[in-house]
């Protein structure tokens, strides 16, 4: 099943229950990271970059100037993406076009965050056979399997 489908009345969402609930949970821990704004974190530093990587000054006055305005459009983002996966939306809400870009925005924020924590580059996984790891490149995958249905769909 194709998670979105373009409708006259905008994208109908039509993820099944269980992946809903995953994507929920995701979000959810999203919200999390970018809320709690670790500079430490490797997913952090992708999240909210700091402009200049060799310049410690010049990045703190980049971070002081940038930071809570990027950190409250990704929340947004999330709300609404979380608004859409709430159980009282019904089984196939349907997606305006604000929430077409915030779910485009989210589903980018969740994968540059399980690719930071996975260390993905541009040849792709780390080796390795850890369960759990391979679990998460599971789910980095199908987040990619969603982003593509969504961005076939606005076409």
């Amino acid at each position: 099943m194709t998670p979105f489908r373009r409708r006259r009345e905008g994208l109908r969402l039509t993820l099944p229950g269980h992946e809903r609930a995953v994507l929920r949970d995701l979000v959810e821990q999203l919200v999390a990271v970018v809320s709690g704004g670790d500079q430490d974190d490797p997913a952090v530093a992708r999240l909210l970059p700091t402009g200049y990587a060799d310049d410690a000054e010049a990045a703190a006055e980049f971070r002081r100037f940038t930071s809570d305005d990027l950190v409250e459009r990704k929340l947004h983002n999330a709300r609404l993406v979380l608004a859409a996966l709430d159980p009282a939306a019904g089984e196939e809400p349907v997606l305006d076009d604000a929430a077409q870009q915030s779910w485009l925005r989210t589903l980018t924020d969740l994968r540059l965050t399980i690719g930071a924590r996975l260390g993905v580059t541009a040849e792709g996984f780390p080796p390795g056979d850890d369960p759990q790891v391979l679990v998460l490149q599971d789910v980095y995958d199908w987040l990619g399997y969603v982003q593509e249905s969504l961005v076939r769909s606005l076409r």
